[in-house]
């Protein structure tokens, strides 16, 4: 199965002690068995084989000791994989494209690592006691052929029949787990909507009892249906061992004493049997634990498939934002954002001249394209077609992170985050006169490399997202719709006095606005209209 071989995989060396301690757990098992069967030979009177009795506390001994040691070692084998998995994926994450990380989606990230992982590393304890129970059932086998051929015979045609009707179930079990997993992932996706638009159902009734009665309700159903038909496949699997063992146990009591040498052989063969159907109950029970974790696996192979898919650029030494900048310029750039059949956009061709100390507005309709060109200057989104040349050089995937590097941007879609990742160096004071200047002082507190919330209006948060971009402090500044949520006075310090102090140090402002009574501060005013450029243009 998928899960052993990942297992073993990620053991290395210590992969051949988890085998040998489950192989001689196992067969410290049998010895029990056997020496079970060989005490049922004592007659009253005769004297206790003390003998025996050492081997057979040593043969328990060393089953405790080596499931005990197989399982603690199994815990942290899969835990470090899953650790292994995450920062894997992470890095990954980070390596990727914005387009690639949009179109898998960050919900399937966070439920692969959140859920799918832990699935992993909790059943890594459950293969140790199947592969106990697998080996300890050859074991078995080859003691009771020992004991008789024909038993050992009957034995095999019942455990091969058992095998296949299991096998079958399985593969039922496993199929029906699948469409449960995508039942279960429309119903959290609905919980979504309840949750992030909890205001708005709680406004308006009638959408509330529709998404909560005609679609929560009708998806959970649904996952509820197909886990239900996944149980049931695999129950079957049970009762198939049940069937199993009822039926070798009928044959050790009435169909094979005839072919015996003696009764008492009679009675070994059935104190094999229960031992062996001990494994059997272990293993159909573990299995379809195990189906799960198989299935986890391969939604963790996929998701990692699809960000390798996703990475394009070279790893590269991280940039400071200290990356020389004399000229930056846009020739034909094209790209089309991906969409539905039919209702892709593209934007472009667009072309641009950038230097140093330059304040240049976009401005244009909802959907006319303008930040989806911030994410193609910044080099977040790939050009289709055409060059950026920076210093006269093209930017490629070779250059691409030194060349992000230029840029300290508030994007539309800004996040927050909770401490000044990478800026272990911002002078706490300068942090704390940031917030005073921008009227927070009384909501933020910055201490140790971390804000005391982000929790805060729309408005704020873009005042604290701006002042994080002014810590980096980087030649150009990317500033989307910045001054929106933005209070009359705000706002007219964020045009008359922030963005010229920033010209007036050299800093070159690309400022996504809509507020004409401003546009007097820039060099240049671009209205974009259907992801072209209009110079002249007027704006909408």
């Amino acid at each position: 199965m998928k899960y052993i071989r990942f297992l073993m995989a990620e053991a290395g060396g210590q992969g051949w002690r988890l085998l040998g301690s489950v192989s001689v757990s196992a067969a410290a098992m049998v010895v029990m068995v056997a020496i079970v069967n060989t005490v049922a030979d004592i007659r009253p009177g005769m004297e206790l084989d003390w003998q025996l009795f050492l081997v057979f506390a040593l043969a328990a001994l060393t089953v405790i000791s080596l499931q005990v040691y197989a399982l603690n070692l199994a815990a942290q084998v899969g835990e470090r994989a899953v650790g292994r998995i995450r920062l894997r994926v992470a890095d990954l994450v980070r390596r990727s494209e914005l387009a690639g990380i949009e179109q898998i989606g960050p919900v399937r990230v966070y439920d692969t690592i959140a859920r799918e992982t832990t699935t992993i590393a909790n059943s890594a304890g459950n293969i140790i006691l199947s592969l106990t129970a697998a080996v300890a059932l050859a074991f078995a086998a080859v003691y009771v052929a020992l004991l008789s051929l024909i038993a050992f015979l009957v034995i095999g045609i019942l455990l091969s029949a058992w095998a296949y009707f299991y096998g079958l179930n399985q593969q039922r079990g496993r199929a029906a787990l699948i469409e449960a997993k995508t039942a279960d992932a429309r119903f959290f996706e609905l919980l979504g909507h309840l949750l992030y638009g909890f205001k708005e159902v709680k406004l308006h009734s009638p959408r509330g009892d529709e998404l909560e009665k005609g679609y929560l309700a009708r998806a959970s159903d649904d996952a509820e249906h197909k886990n239900v038909l996944a149980a049931r496949a695999f129950s079957r699997g049970l009762s198939a061992g049940y069937a199993v063992f009822y039926a070798l146990l009928g044959s050790a009591v009435f169909v094979l004493p005839p072919y015996l040498e003696d009764v008492r052989m009679a009675v070994k063969i059935v104190y094999s049997v229960m031992f062996l159907f001990t494994t059997l109950d272990s293993i159909t029970r573990i299995v379809p634990l195990l189906t799960r974790a198989n299935l986890a696996l391969e939604n963790v192979d996929a998701l990692e498939a699809s960000l390798v898919a996703s990475v394009r650029e070279q790893p590269a030494a991280a940039s400071d934002g200290t990356a020389g900048f004399e000229t930056l310029s846009l020739q034909n750039v094209t790209y089309t954002y991906p969409g539905p059949a039919g209702s892709a956009f593209t934007l472009g061709p667009c072309s641009l001249e950038l230097g140093p100390g330059k304040m240049i507005f976009i401005v244009g309709g909802n959907g006319s394209g303008k930040s989806t060109f911030a994410r193609v200057l910044t080099r977040l989104y790939a050009p289709d077609s055409g060059a950026i040349l920076w210093n006269g050089a093209a930017v490629g995937y070779h250059n691409v992170q030194a060349y992000r590097g230029l840029f300290s941007a508030v994007y539309a879609d800004f996040h927050l985050f909770d401490r000044l990742y990478g800026l272990a160096a911002a002078d706490p004071a300068r942090v704390g006169s940031l917030l005073t200047d921008f009227g927070l002082e009384n909501r933020i507190k910055f201490a140790d490399g971390a804000f005391s919330t982000t929790a805060l209006s729309t408005g704020q948060r873009k005042r604290l997202a701006f002042i994080v971009a002014l810590l980096e402090d980087r030649p150009i500044y990317v500033l989307d719709e910045l001054s929106s949520d933005q209070d009359p006075e705000f706002r007219g310090r964020y045009y008359r006095e922030l963005l010229p102090a920033l010209k007036a140090r050299g800093k070159t402002l690309i400022v996504i606005s809509h507020d004409e009574r401003y546009f007097d501060v820039a060099d240049e005013v671009l209205v974009m209209r259907d992801g072209k450029f209009e110079r002249g243009g007027k704006a909408p």
